[in-house]
């Protein structure tokens, strides 16, 4: 996914091939940080209710189920990946300029879908960049990735502060700014090479991976999209209603910002050492993992703890999101076709952060509106059912070889 003639190594000098890809995951993930908060409260502000904000947010993730698998299918067709992504990321900020003049419900409704429908390609194309041109130069996916993670806690301290010093009605132009930022990170970039060549793998297993859409629609790979899915959905009442509920509690937007970054910044943790941690632990057993860290999580938030108990179980977030995301991305690593990377990759994203997340943000609207606090036991439960799942996955996924593994790891 790089350009021919790129050296197969890094430096620590700007604008080399790996430090534009952390740009890129910079851009994207401060943007992401910035709206997670922010977007909810304005929409209380534009005077949506809990359960319409849960709809327009359902219709967000409904987006990423079309758009996801569409647009990345384009690029792995013509090769053009970046073309591509500057083209959504200009028409998600003029759909976002569209939201902040837009009165009615149903305008807001549109805004929000029509946004997210050409923003949330970006991230699982980023992601096939980082997959394969992180291999090629040596750099350990985790460390590329991480530069989101960090950037994403700016996006969340910025935001808190503008809760706090802002007007609600303005804090759309601050997402307009942040994916304004996007679009330049992405402009900076070569454009990388798409072409299906041998990227290292065995010939055996290379040859298995060639086996086309038959691969990414066998059950094995559908039994890994529904836990992955059920997984990443179950973060719908965080990501949705966290921060409108920490508020009526009382805390401040610094607050709150903390509290996202405390989640943040162990997942950072993590991905530093990811290239160890997944050849340790491998694919599978990394999403069981998540799955149990995330039963705990969710069943200590359903009875609103102390403050410092709240902090301490942000921090599970490393686990519950980061552990299953590079178990996610290792199992895609070695088992979804080569010339299918970024279709391989969409189709994650849009099955866990769209399908699921789709029913998972309606129903939450709804669960939050009746029960508050009490919303979060449906989301243990939820991972209680995929660690279920990702037993019986384990036990038809045995791992790759083990030269394999420690490939994946530091892909």
């Amino acid at each position: 996914m790089v350009r021919k003639g790129l050296p197969n190594g890094h430096s620590d000098a700007p604008f080399t091939p790996a430090w534009r890809i952390a740009l890129l995951y910079g851009a994207q993930f401060l943007a992401i940080g910035m709206m997670m908060p922010l977007l909810p409260v304005w929409l209380a502000a534009r005077g949506l209710e809990d359960a319409a904000i849960g709809q327009v947010q359902a219709g967000q993730s409904l987006a990423r189920v079309v758009a996801q698998p569409l647009i990345a299918h384009v690029a792995d067709r013509t090769g053009r990946i970046r073309a591509v992504m500057l083209a959504s990321a200009v028409l998600s900020v003029l759909a976002l300029v569209w939201l902040g003049m837009a009165e009615e419900t149903a305008a807001i409704f549109l805004g929000v879908v029509v946004a997210a429908f050409f923003f949330s390609p970006l991230v699982p194309l980023a992601e096939t960049v980082a997959v394969r041109a992180g291999a090629r130069l040596g750099v350990a996916y985790g460390r590329l990735r991480l530069w989101g993670s960090l950037t994403f806690i700016l996006g969340a301290l910025a935001a808190g502060g503008l809760l706090d010093a802002l007007p609600a009605a303005m804090l759309v132009w601050a997402l307009v700014a942040t994916q304004g930022l996007v679009v330049l990170s992405i402009a900076a970039q070569p454009e990388w090479d798409t072409g299906d060549e041998d990227d290292g793998a065995p010939p055996h297993e290379e040859r298995a991976r060639r086996t086309g859409w038959r691969a990414l629609l066998s059950g094995t790979f559908m039994l890994f999209l529904l836990v992955a899915g059920l997984i990443q959905a179950s973060h719908a009442l965080l990501y949705g209603f966290a921060s409108l509920h920490w508020q009526r509690l009382g805390h401040s937007g610094v607050v709150i910002g903390a509290l996202v970054a405390t989640g943040v910044l162990a997942e950072v943790a993590l991905f530093w050492f990811s290239a160890a941690v997944t050849e340790r632990l491998g694919a599978v057993r990394l999403m069981m993992l998540a799955a149990l860290a995330g039963m705990i999580r969710w069943a200590g938030m359903a009875f609103d703890p102390p403050l410092a108990v709240l902090f301490a179980l942000q921090a599970l977030h490393g686990l519950t999101f980061g552990a299953a995301h590079l178990g996610a991305i290792a199992y895609i690593r070695t088992r979804a076709p080569a010339r299918l990377a970024a279709t391989g990759q969409a189709l994650y994203s849009a099955v866990s952060m769209g399908l699921f997340m789709t029913a998972a943000m309606w129903a939450a609207g709804r669960l939050y509106a009746d029960y508050a606090a009490r919303a979060w036991l449906a989301m243990a439960a939820m991972m209680a059912l995929a660690l279920a799942l990702a037993l019986v996955l384990r036990r038809f996924s045995p791992p790759p070889s083990r030269p394999r593994a420690r490939e994946v790891a530091d892909a």
